[in-house]
């Protein structure tokens, strides 16, 4: 099988790095043409829809790990629904599963989310996903979905575990997690969600898949971040929803933040027991996360 993996961010690689590791062919695209040296890759433009049935000829499975250019539902709704049409038909014209990572703001959080969970949008952010899912269920292409919680490990950047969180941890300094401290929440280790997609790919079951999740609070998060660093904990200071809801009104980006801010004042469950059971993918260990992140 010919693997094509789009985009070169924070999931595109993981998802390379495990098929190549596989013995598996695969390329990443960028619009550039650059990505991490390790990597083969070409150039190509994932709006251009010539351009892009033509890449697709010979290729198997195609993972679109490719984001809007701004964390506002404004960018996601002008960016996010044209680029997949685009990739969709392509993809249907080829032949080609396209496999995509898909986040929780569409779902259902009243209850671990799962594969069969109601789509009931929160946020603005939400109804854009809602839109994409749509668009995927209408396409004749072959489409997984593949649902992952809140990024955590090596080269995340702006998830709720990333820098923002370890980088104060492990310099004594406070740590100031949004909203409910000691509120269960899901988060996923990248390299978790790229070992679910490049599974699914292979065997494209069904549309909707759960990616593992590690089920921990943000101050276990911390702890298991000064643990694995050796240092001691340090201070934790949590900014209420209310405080982030009132900078939203001036910062566009934190009012996104707010708008989605029942996922950290709710407990946070997924059920990615199908995953385990018929992927054989299973959650990474909160504290091999935590030293993998420290140590990178």
């Amino acid at each position: 099988m010919k693997h094509l993996v789009i985009g070169a961010g924070q999931i595109g690689p993981h998802v390379a790095r495990q098929l190549i590791a596989a013995g598996a062919d695969a390329t990443v695209a960028t619009r550039s043409g650059r990505g991490p040296a390790d990597l083969t890759t070409v150039p190509l433009d994932a709006t251009d829809g010539t351009a892009l049935r033509a890449a697709l000829e010979d290729v198997d499975v195609l993972y679109l790990c490719l984001h809007a250019s701004a964390y506002r539902d404004d960018a996601w709704k002008k960016e996010l629904p044209p680029l997949e049409r685009t990739v969709l038909e392509a993809a249907a014209a080829a032949g080609t599963t396209v496999v995509f990572p898909e986040s929780l703001y569409a779902f259902d959080a009243s209850a671990p989310v799962s594969a069969s969970s109601r789509i009931a949008p929160r946020s603005p952010l939400g109804e854009v996903r809602k839109t994409l899912l749509a668009q995927r269920a209408a396409s004749p292409a072959t489409t997984v979905s593949v649902v992952a919680g809140d990024f955590i490990g090596p080269g995340v950047g702006q998830s709720h575990a990333g820098p923002r969180m370890w980088e104060p941890t492990l310099a004594g300094r406070t740590v100031r997690p949004v909203g409910h401290v000691d509120t269960v929440h899901a988060w996923t280790y990248l390299p978790d969600l790229a070992a679910t997609m490049v599974a699914t790919g292979a065997r494209p079951s069904a549309p909707i898949v759960v990616a593992p999740a590690i089920h921990a609070t943000q101050r276990e998060l911390v702890e298991a971040y000064a643990a694995a660093g050796g240092v001691d904990l340090p201070k934790i200071s949590p900014v209420p929803m209310g405080v982030m809801r009132a900078v939203g009104l001036v910062h566009r980006e934190t009012r996104t933040i707010a708008q989605t801010g029942y996922l950290f004042t709710e407990p946070l469950r997924m059920d990615f027991s199908a995953t385990r059971d018929e992927l054989g993918v299973d959650a990474t260990p909160l504290d091999v996360v935590a030293k993998a992140t420290v140590a990178a």
